[in-house]
């Protein structure tokens, strides 16, 4: 496994919080990879206070599970989770993509419209980490944009959750192009002001991503100390 990049001195527990949060969310630390102490501080080069200290925030997150007598390690989305964060999305962003479309403004259109080119870009370049990052902004422009405050912030608060069954799901072969053309569909309905349209296309978005990232994340669930 590829080694983490040691950390200046300058504002350490904040780079050391998002070097773990990267490594999990994109894949480096597989589900229930054990996560130790004096592993993670010795590969960062740090002390072990702001290791311990990310470790906190990012189990508040839901991105790690503290075992008793067993430790760390990164947070297992067991079945039942997976289908009820997938379900919840489809529900919710569908709504979120029509609240956007009956409220729409052309400058965020534009935006919409410039993250999938870049993201066009990244697929060709075969950087889907980048365009995992571009899936990431594409539908949190959507749900910013609803002008549902509620709504926007409970889809924050499984956001971590979304990332990282994102993540799994757009590595699989071909889906990255599967998804940018699932994405062009949803702004094709939202040029169209056609609500009920945006809705039917994120839906099934939703749906789509649902089915290849069950398949893929949860069977890639084996317990690993970090080394």
């Amino acid at each position: 496994m590829k080694s983490l990049e040691p950390i200046e001195e300058s504002l350490i527990s904040i780079k050391v919080y998002e070097s773990i949060r990267e490594a999990i969310i994109s894949g480096q630390f597989p589900s229930g990879t054990k996560l130790t102490v004096d592993m993670l501080s010795e590969e960062l080069k740090v002390s072990r206070t702001p290791v311990k200290e990310a470790l906190v925030r990012l189990e508040r997150e839901g991105l790690v599970e503290n075992i008793p007598r067993k430790g760390m390690f990164v947070a297992r989305i067991d079945i039942e989770d997976a289908i009820e964060i997938y379900e919840l999305r489809e529900v919710l962003e569908g709504f979120a993509v029509r609240k956007f479309c009956e409220n729409l403004d052309e400058e965020t259109l534009k935006e919409l419209k410039e993250l999938l080119e870049e993201g066009e870009k990244f697929i060709a370049q075969g950087k889907l980490k980048k365009y995992s990052d571009i899936d990431e902004k594409f539908h949190k422009t959507i749900w910013n944009k609803s002008k549902n405050k509620r709504l926007f912030r409970f889809l924050e608060n499984i956001r971590s959750q979304i990332r990282l069954l994102m993540a799994s799901s757009v590595n699989i072969l071909g889906r990255a192009e599967e998804s940018l053309r699932e994405h062009k569909n949803i702004l094709k309905a939202l040029e169209e002001r056609n609500p009920n349209l945006a809705e039917e296309y994120m839906k099934l978005h939703i749906r789509n991503t649902k089915e290849v990232a069950l398949k893929n994340y949860l069977e890639k669930s084996e317990i690993k100390e970090v080394r």
